[in-house]
């Protein structure tokens, strides 16, 4: 098992501290594996709470590495709605400290258009990065950390944006029926009740959907008085 000492006697001769965390000396799927394992109880009730958001880091200089004109959804009226800025996949821990949530920040992915990776040509180590999606990085990042906690239910936390088929499906191919999904739903998201149970002799596939419950907008907007509580 790798040991803090490893990690010391990796880094290169007088090099800053800077450019030795970059060192390709370092073992760096060990070097988090070591840290992530060192988490005094990182569980909660038994599960791992794992919280993953996207965000922009904007900058000023131009040779800043993983940074493209980017839209900020979010920006303030006198801010720039495409401001030159690092995009981040952020995963961390969730744990109760000193009787207040916190989170912990566990792994990121730098984010880069598909169109901005073919047209600038970027390299990273020498040779041009691959292109994936925020979900694929999302979800490599979870299995990552789920691999080193193994058999442990792991919950992801996110916003709307990840509270779709295209976190959820290759997040339960990857870690199986011990990943769970807790997000907020996107307003256009529409809600079915549980399907009914197959009749015997009927032919075709059972079915996936109950009846239409409408959108999470619809069901917001509704009088109190007329919304039944889900049994």
């Amino acid at each position: 098992m790798l040991t803090i000492q490893e990690i010391k006697n990796a880094k290169a001769g007088d090099m800053s501290q800077t450019t030795s965390m970059a060192s390709p000396k370092l073992p760096w799927d060990r070097v988090w594996a070591l840290l992530w394992r060192s988490i005094p109880e990182p569980l909660t009730d038994g599960r791992l709470l794992l919280a993953l958001d996207n965000s922009l880091n904007p900058k000023t200089g131009k040779k800043v590495s993983a940074c493209e004109h980017s839209f900020d959804h979010a920006a303030k009226t006198n801010q720039s709605r495409y401001p030159w800025a690092q995009t981040l996949v952020t995963l961390g821990l969730l744990r109760v400290i000193h009787g207040r949530w916190a989170c912990l920040p566990l792994a990121c992915a730098f984010y880069l258009r598909a169109i901005t990776v073919e047209r600038e040509q970027r390299k990273v180590g020498g040779k041009a990065p691959l292109f994936a999606t925020k979900f694929e990085q999302a979800v490599g990042r979870i299995a990552r950390v789920a691999a080193v906690f193994t058999e442990t239910p792991v919950l992801v936390i996110a916003d709307s944006w990840f509270g779709n088929n295209g976190l959820w499906r290759p997040l339960r191919k990857a870690l199986g029926p011990r990943a769970q999904l807790l997000s907020r739903l996107r307003v256009n998201s529409v809600l079915y009740d549980l399907p009914p149970a197959p009749t015997p002799g009927v032919p075709g596939r059972p079915r996936k959907y109950g009846a239409r419950i409408g959108t999470a907008r619809t069901r917001a907007i509704l009088p109190e008085t007329l919304v039944a509580p889900y049994p």
